[in-house]
């Protein structure tokens, strides 16, 4: 098959393969191995088993290219410039964008149309290549490119390559969303004119941004194992061509970094941001708008890596920078965005919401409602509402934001996994568990098979299906995937990073439901201690450790260790999400199965009230949560001999 595929599965090839097999009596990995090193020696010779046979494959064409000289010159070197791009469906454009570097003879015919027609029509009539009108394509056969090839000279080589080089970069875009599908078209003769630029070792500003400029595409298409040795090439000829402290080698640095910190090598990337910085505020001032985007980014590293006190005057530097464009300037939403997310993560709703919402406003009159960036503040703009309980106008907006993603980036690109996880978290916090588990089990297929199975991203998955599960009882499912995801955050982000808590408190509720108790109140006792050094004490995500200690020391009967984890617990909650918000009626229920087991059954009557109160308005009379609060009060009820009150619950219950 590789053989086939190498000849192009042209028959006379492949008979004159076998020939020489035949007569040699050579295995077909030998004639494989061969070919790598004397295919022009091996196209030439036919063997001597049949006497009448027509001419080898060589001899053949290199009759057709002397033909062609000899009626049309710049036919001949139009088909000397194919032989160095990729062979199947060459754009005609790299011909026009790029007559300029054809050469004296191919320059003047590929600039005017009817003489590109007239050479095109000169290698048609021998059958050198193929024309697709529709698609404005020419082809031709990969043999045809391996014998002419073979037939020049190593100079003539270099210059057709560099020639074929620097078409191919005239006609390449800049890499954005508005030319996605231009990238797309032209990166097959990309990817093979960067071949050359290796071989022949090209070191020229063209050459630098032919390697960049694919390379910032394919990080958008999530394709970084093509990408990373793209830019790492891109900056060493941007270094040795244009020196180490050119704005252009800190655009490649910037790249590379972005690449690094989508994969989750946050030291690498860091310094790479960080020397970029540095480049541009002395090569283009600290105000310059090129200086914002590494701002933006490298605070975005940062608040990925839980350093929110470092994060947050980037955000706002670059946003001050950015503003000076003006103030609908779509620059302008990236740090919008960012300082939004951040305020999201440290509990700031009321200061991230109208951020959002003027981030959604900018990206959806400058650049359009179904642009890929508009996806980000919706789903930021949810998170932030289901963290809130608004559950009802967070679905909606996950639901677009996937939809735009799926049709812009395509169904399994990693950032379509994001509104799939967060939404199977909304459906997960209303117990809709049917609708959750597929949803997460997409958005980890999707980040593993894009990012990689140690990926923190894919930990985030891991730890949403895991918690389904453990809401669903299903405890030997869930275990394995909060130890694996606990292992990823530990080796990619470090022991002290925030989002170790999340798996540190899944396994920690899991043991408590176990029986497992001195395990989980170690787990709880660690994660409690990482989110107050790494968020702070007052932070909402705070309560969740407290609240599960005080549910494993209620469990153990220490009710006087309990009960101020439970009040800390609820005032921080109360400031911090609402006093009607779902999780503060999680902390309201578990204080009334306190006082519930004291033997304060009062209180725990009026506490159990209260929380059911809560939970029906914010997550609905089916929840899970509601039906428990509901069927512990009922329960309390009959004790207190309310049986009438009780009575009344019971059929509410009924009806729901």
């Amino acid at each position: 098959m590789q053989i086939s595929r190498e000849l192009g599965g042209l028959p006379l090839a492949l008979d004159q393969a076998g020939a020489y097999l035949e007569e040699t009596g050579l295995d077909l990995i030998g004639y494989w191995q061969l070919y790598q090193q004397h295919r022009a020696d091996l196209l030439r010779a036919r063997g001597g088993l049949v006497a009448d046979h027509p001419a080898p494959v060589a001899t053949t064409w290199s009759l057709s290219f002397e033909r062609v000289e000899e009626k049309n010159p710049a036919a001949a070197d139009l088909l000397r410039m194919l032989a160095f791009l990729s062979p199947d469906a060459i754009p005609e454009e790299i011909l026009t964008a790029g007559a300029s570097h054809l050469g004296p003879v191919l320059a003047p015919v590929a600039a005017e149309a009817l003489l590109l027609n007239q050479a095109i029509e000169s290698l048609r009539a021998y059958s050198l290549v193929r024309r697709d009108p529709n698609g404005k394509t020419l082809s031709v056969h990969r043999l045809v490119q391996a014998v002419l090839q073979d037939t020049l000279e190593e100079m003539q080589r270099r210059s057709w390559a560099e020639r074929a080089m620097l078409a191919v970069n005239a006609a390449f875009p800049h890499a954005e969303y508005s030319t996605w599908a231009q990238c797309e078209r032209l990166l097959p003769q990309a990817l093979a004119a960067t071949q050359g630029i290796e071989q022949y070792q090209m070191i020229s500003e063209e050459a630098g941004r032919l390697l960049y400029e694919p390379a910032s595409y394919l990080q958008t298409r999530a394709r970084y194992s093509e990408a990373e040795p793209l830019y790492q090439r891109a900056l060493r000829i941007r270094e040795q061509q244009l020196g180490p402290e050119h704005p252009d080698v800190a655009s490649s640095l910037n790249g590379l970094a972005g690449l690094y910190r989508i994969q989750g090598k946050h030291a690498e990337a860091e310094s790479l941001y960080r020397r970029a910085l540095r480049i541009r505020e002395q090569q283009l001032g600290p105000e310059h708008p090129d200086v914002a985007t590494i701002l933006y980014n490298l605070a975005f590293l940062y608040y990925q890596q839980g350093k929110y006190a470092e994060a947050e005057p980037l955000f706002q530097r670059a946003l001050h920078i950015r503003e000076q464009l003006g103030s609908e300037h779509p620059n302008v939403a990236y740090p919008l965005n960012g300082l939004a997310i951040l305020y999201t993560e440290q509990g700031k709703y009321a200061e991230a919401e109208p951020l959002y919402r003027r981030t959604l406003r900018i990206w959806e009159q400058q650049l359009g409602p179904e642009h890929p960036n508009v996806a980000s503040p919706l789903n930021s703009l949810a998170n932030l509402y289901y963290q809130q309980g608004r559950y009802a106008e967070a679905e909606p907006l996950y639901q677009r934001a996937l939809h735009i993603l799926e049709q812009q980036l395509g169904p399994k690109h990693p950032d379509v996994a994001s509104p799939l996880n967060n939404l199977a978290n909304l459906y997960r916090g209303q117990g809709k568990y049917a609708e959750a588990e597929p949803l997460y089990e997409r958005a980890l297929r999707i980040r593993e098979q894009q990012l990689g199975l140690e990926h923190p991203d894919v930990a985030t998955a891991l730890q949403g299906l895991a918690d389904l599960y453990l809401e669903q009882g299903r405890y030997a499912e869930a275990e394995p995937l909060y130890r694996r995801a606990l292992r990823i955050y530990e080796q990619q982000l470090g022991p002290e990073h925030s989002d170790v808590a999340y798996p540190l408190t899944g396994l920690a509720e899991l043991h408590t439901m176990q029986g497992r108790y001195a395990e989980a109140e170690s787990l709880y006792q660690r994660a409690l201690r990482i989110r107050e050094q790494q968020l702070g004490p007052e932070h909402p995500l705070v309560p969740s450790a407290l609240n599960g200690l005080a549910i494993l020391y209620t469990e153990q009967g220490r009710y006087a260790e309990a009960e101020p984890l439970y009040q800390r617990a609820l005032r921080i909650y109360e400031q911090q999400a609402g006093p009607e918000h779902s999780y503060t009626a999680d902390i309201i229920h578990g204080l009334a199965r306190l006082r519930e087991a004291q033997g304060n059954s009062e209180e725990a009557r009026a506490q159990y009230a209260r929380a059911l109160h809560i939970r029906e308005f914010a997550l609905g009379a089916q929840h899970p949560k509601t039906a428990e609060t509901r069927k512990r009060l009922i329960a309390l009820l009959h004790t207190l001999r309310q049986h009438e009150e009780a009575a009344k619950l019971e059929t509410a219950q009924a009806e729901s």
